[in-house]
């Protein structure tokens, strides 16, 4: 299947999940592309409760990855912040999430950011059928990863090309618990919130 490449339509809503643990400049450099590239009027970040495939990845707690991502975002006018995965508690599925949203806004198509790194992942997500029927993926380029087809029926997807900016949250922990510090990977505040809270170390 070919990707799709057209622009968004204005009743468009695009979902961005993940742990951001914690959110970085890579995670808001791939929003923005999304918006520069596709016109979407915003991006909805929602930071998982409980990732079904890393159950154990989050260190910092909700309230700390949730205050991070507003930080992050607060002189964004194109991003929100929805807490709906970490309010409903559990193991944060996708196929739930999207249901949620459905419901929320029955006319709007939905789509969903992942990197290229998560494609040989989809096979494995909860329901992925249910979710490939209601949604299309927005899939961005990861170093290390190639963007191709993963042969799911009726998967639809738009391949962005974006910045191959190296920053994962894992590294910036990592880099934290050896004294290192994070001024060149996440925005000012998000800096200082880490820094003052004593996250990560």
């Amino acid at each position: 299947m070919k990707p799709i490449t057209k622009p968004l339509e204005s009743a468009s809503l695009v979902l961005y999940g993940g742990s951001f643990d914690p959110v970085h400049f890579a995670h808001l450099q791939m929003a923005r592309s999304v918006i520069e590239q596709m016109g979407p009027s915003k991006v909805i970040f929602i930071p998982a409760a409980r990732s079904p495939l890393k159950p154990n990845s989050s260190i910092a707690s909700d309230a700390n990855r949730i205050k991070m991502l507003h930080l992050a975002t607060a002189d964004e006018p194109g991003f929100e912040v929805d807490d709906c995965e970490i309010q409903r508690g559990g193991i944060s599925y996708t196929a739930d999430t999207v249901s949620m949203f459905r419901a929320r806004y029955p006319n709007a198509k939905i789509h969903w950011i992942i990197g290229a790194d998560q494609i040989k992942q989809l096979h494995r997500w909860h329901r992925i059928r249910e979710i490939t029927a209601d949604l299309t993926f927005i899939i961005l380029r990861r170093p290390g990863h190639l963007i191709y087809d993963p042969l799911i029926p009726g998967l639809q997807f738009v391949e962005l090309i974006t910045p191959m900016m190296p920053h994962s949250s894992s590294a910036i922990r990592r880099a934290l618990v050896d004294g290192h510090g994070c001024a060149e990977l996440v925005p000012p505040a998000v800096e200082a919130f880490i820094s003052e809270q004593r996250l990560y170390i």
